[in-house]
């Protein structure tokens, strides 16, 4: 019977569609004849309006982070290099603290945005030529651990070390060449070597090893404890010797026996810091969001991909460089001789700075949480949960417990790495709130 028989009422005619459909199969009567009654009855539903992700705004976000956090750094680096030149005027214990402060504020600063070598880009074909690609630079500007013996005496080796080499230049192009000359840990340039000439080994640096005095001639005392940098140091007083070189400046006297080549070492202090000045200065204008070579590559059409690669990097920075490379071998190792700043000991800072930065990426104004919040709030206060909850755990902790026993270490540190993998967790929810696709964990976490 055809349906255009039924003339009339719309009440006959809807009886007649029934006892039409009646004959049917379910399925064709919720395919068909359900469709002919709706046209004919049903309201029309309001479609709900798709709510987006605003990709390009946090993608902004993220680059004003990163330019902002490396602006920050460059203007403490060029702090400490005015404190480095005040203590090569002045080599004192007051300057030379004041230096290693300086380097500690500027390091921790670096860490916060260091894990954005990790967003894939495209090079310039002169930076690599030029060896000034970004993983270049990075590893010009923090290559660790590092052997402090390749750059500068020992206790025991009052003669190791570049500084003490005389056959080599103290130059740039000269300890460019040096760099990682047949090993990773034979690092010649960057924050670590830097670490070490201001800290020196086992943190013991004296201010007297930059006084102006050339020491060249290599002598060593038989007297081993003479010879000591903590016999150098014990000499340190108001009451030292005093004599005037050739150009009638008064300097502390120093022990022939004792650390040698004061020159060359405050060059090598000079050039160092000028260094890491100019490679920082060289990121930060690629990431200058209106003119950086780095920022420019946000605006390429595929804004969802760019931003999964943001938030890749931050999520293999606590996998791998937080928990891999900091507390599973705090966790593991019985040696303490692979830590990232083992001549300031700071550690735990190093770690704090690194989730600081993390955290900082995700919370900044029209940033990754608060996108995610508006498209599910409850996804979003976990995550920020779990990134204060980790901040707070961490900064319980004392830097000394990183050369603590092995027992204490795990004590300590295995709850900070619970606390991480649920941070984990909530970042990949968040992941799958943005739409944006995350490489799987090499493990569950659950």
């Amino acid at each position: 019977m055809a349906c255009d028989e039924f003339k009339g009422s719309t009440l006959s005619l809807t009886q007649a569609i029934k006892t039409l459909c009646a004959f049917f199969t379910v399925g064709v009567m919720l395919s068909g004849c359900d469709k002919v009654f709706e046209k004919q009855t049903a309201p029309a539903e309001v479609a709900q309006p798709e709510i987006k992700v605003n990709y390009d705004q946090v993608l902004s976000s993220a680059n004003l982070f990163v330019y902002s956090q490396l602006s920050d750094t460059l203007s403490k680096a060029q702090a400490l290099d005015s404190v480095v030149t005040s203590l090569l005027h002045h080599p004192n214990p007051l300057s030379l603290e004041e230096a290693q402060k300086a380097w500690v504020e500027t390091y921790n600063a670096y860490l916060q945005a260091a894990f954005f070598y990790r967003v894939p880009r495209f090079e310039k074909p002169r930076y690599h030529e030029e060896q000034q690609t970004y993983a270049a630079l990075r590893e010009q500007i923090d290559s660790w651990p590092i052997e402090g013996g390749y750059i500068d005496y020992l206790p025991m080796y009052p003669l190791s070390g570049i500084v003490n080499d005389l056959t080599l230049k103290i130059t740039l192009p000269s300890l460019m060449t040096q760099h990682g000359f047949s090993d990773r840990s034979f690092a010649s340039i960057g924050f670590h070597p830097l670490e070490f000439m201001l800290f020196g080994p086992n943190g013991q640096r004296s201010a007297r090893d930059f006084i102006p005095q050339e020491n060249s001639v290599e002598t060593v005392s038989i007297d081993v404890k003479q010879n000591s940098p903590e016999a150098v140091a014990e000499g340190d007083s108001d009451q030292e010797e005093k004599h005037e070189d050739e150009d009638g400046h008064n300097h502390d006297a120093v022990l022939p026996q004792g650390p040698q080549n004061h020159n060359r070492r405050r060059e090598y202090l000079r050039i160092l810091s000028a260094h890491l000045v100019a490679s920082l200065q060289q990121l930060n204008d690629r990431w200058d969001p209106a003119h950086g070579y780095y920022a420019k590559q946000w605006h390429q059409p595929d804004a969802r991909l760019n931003l999964s690669r943001v938030y890749q990097a931050a999520v293999d920075t606590i996998e791998t460089d937080i928990l891999s490379e900091h507390i599973m071998v705090l966790l593991t190792s019985e040696s303490m001789d692979e830590r990232r700043s083992a001549f300031s000991g700071q550690d735990l800072a190093n770690i704090q700075a690194m989730l600081a930065g993390v955290n900082n990426l995700f919370t900044i104004e029209n940033g990754i949480i608060g996108e995610i919040k508006s498209l599910n709030a409850e996804v979003a206060d976990k995550m920020m949960a779990e990134l204060q909850r980790s901040t707070r755990d961490l900064s319980v902790l004392k830097e000394s417990m990183i050369t603590d026993t092995l027992a204490k270490r795990k004590a300590a540190f295995s709850p900070i790495q619970q606390r991480l993998v649920s941070l984990l967790e909530s970042l990949y929810l968040g992941a799958e709130v943005l739409g944006i696709e995350l490489k799987a964990l090499p493990v569950s976490t659950s």
